[in-house]
């Protein structure tokens, strides 16, 4: 299977690249694409940048140049529900943009308030970690910093995690029918200490993901 793996900053890829055997190396854009060919697998990796504009036009270079058959995000996120607690690895099943009026999102192309994940993806890394946790994941530009903001996502979208890219990715995705999933670690707690978490931390956490990927596709 082909599959491209995204994330936003070079933090939360750079040591998955590094583990892996690279074959070939491109720049489109001002980025770099990292292509890999593990056993049964090829994966191709890039950091977009952050953001809905930077994730939105990466992943299209991405499914144009390489024509990936699932496209995996991986991050880190801010958990909002209370079941969320630091260094929860999310599966989300379903994704919207929170900073977007419910009726532009369901009104307007492409109609759609909520993009699904592929099933068979958060199958397969769901059974070999049951202690995984799937939910809906927010994204919106910014930090979600108050319990006002905390409470009215939860309220109007039922969210269990924020971000900053994975609905755009999941928009893309869905609009050029290939296979998505975000796995994404909670990192903070959504409130005025969201935006101070050390690059320690994040990569530390981070280490958690990479290693349930190596795990997941029998990377050595």
């Amino acid at each position: 299977m082909k599959i491209g793996i995204v994330s936003a900053m070079d933090l939360e890829i750079q040591p998955l690249i590094d583990r892996l055997a690279l074959v070939q190396k491109f720049e489109y854009l001002g980025r770099k694409f990292y292509v890999s060919n593990q056993g049964l697998h090829q994966f191709i990796l890039l950091c977009s940048g952050q953001g809905k504009t930077n994730s939105s036009i990466f992943t299209q270079v991405l499914l144009e140049k390489f024509s990936p058959e699932l496209v995996l995000n991986i991050g880190i996120c801010g958990g909002i529900s209370s079941n969320s607690s630091l260094s929860d690895i999310y599966l989300g099943k379903k994704y919207c943009h929170y900073d977007i009026r419910k009726k532009q999102s369901q009104l307007k192309f492409p109609y759609k308030l909520f993009y699904e994940a592929d099933k068979d993806a958060i199958h397969s890394f769901s059974k070999h970690d049951p202690s995984l946790k799937i939910g809906t994941f927010g994204t919106g530009e910014g930090f979600v910093t108050t319990s006002e903001q905390r409470t009215s996502l939860i309220n109007d979208f039922h969210v269990d995690c924020v971000d900053m890219e994975s609905a755009s990715i999941a928009q893309c995705c869905f609009l050029n029918k290939i296979s998505f999933l975000s796995i994404r670690i909670v990192s903070d707690k959504a409130n005025s200490q969201a935006a101070n978490i050390g690059e320690m931390e994040q990569k530390k956490l981070m280490s958690k993901i990479f290693d349930l990927i190596c795990l997941i596709y029998k990377i050595e």
